[in-house]
């Protein structure tokens, strides 16, 4: 009779084991649903805010598509031209940019500022605005605070906008720095694209 009760309490505690880790299971698995999904190999990178002077934003170095469309020689020096383009135009949630506000360039240490002749802006590429290029910092935002060539012209929607810098020096294409700043929701950030390098390794900003 002993040997009956004690196998008869040893099923019970075994069922309240089986139940214990039944319930546990349950809540992992609920637990992982809230969890997105990473595929095996796959990191989980969180962007860290950037702040564009009082406007925090998240940080895309790819927001916008920056192309040299041309680099021909002109009267009295050398002609640059970029466009820039919005990648996926919105209000800046779920993955959108909002519209460029302005951006700004650098240039390496081979670049001679006084080699500046004029720069425009244009929402078409062929009607333009000039106006007098200085190289100086941006107060505007917080992501490059070092001395800047400013294009104050910014893009509306899918479209490119135009860029042009004339220079007295045949400077060849390379990496350079640059910023963007757009709105409160993608703020500003740093990227580089194909400018005006100097032509080696010494290619950083001056």
């Amino acid at each position: 009779m002993k040997t009956i009760k004690l196998a008869f309490l040893g099923t019970i505690a075994s069922l309240f084991a089986i139940a214990g880790c039944q319930q546990n299971a349950h809540q992992d698995i609920l637990t992982s649903q809230d969890q997105p999904a990473v595929s095996a190999g796959t990191s989980i990178e969180i962007a860290s805010p950037v702040a564009g002077k009082g406007s925090p934003g998240t940080c895309n170095p790819n927001a916008y598509i920056v192309l040299l469309e041309s680099r021909t020689a002109v009267s009295g020096g050398w002609e640059w031209v970029w466009s820039v383009q919005n990648s996926n135009p919105g209000n800046g949630s779920n993955g959108t940019v909002q519209n460029l506000s302005h951006w700004g360039m650098q240039f390496g240490p081979c670049f001679n500022i006084s080699s500046m002749i004029s720069a425009a802006y244009s929402g078409n590429g062929t009607t333009w605005t000039n106006f007098t290029p200085a190289y100086q910092p941006d107060p505007s935002q917080s992501c490059m605070t070092t001395p800047v060539l400013k294009f104050d012209f910014g893009t509306a929607g899918s479209a490119k906008s135009y860029y042009k810098l004339v220079v007295g020096i045949d400077y060849p294409a390379g990496p350079a720095p640059a910023y963007y700043k757009s709105g409160a929701n993608t703020g500003c950030c740093t990227f580089t694209f194909n400018g005006i390098g100097c032509g080696g390794e010494d290619d950083g900003p001056r």
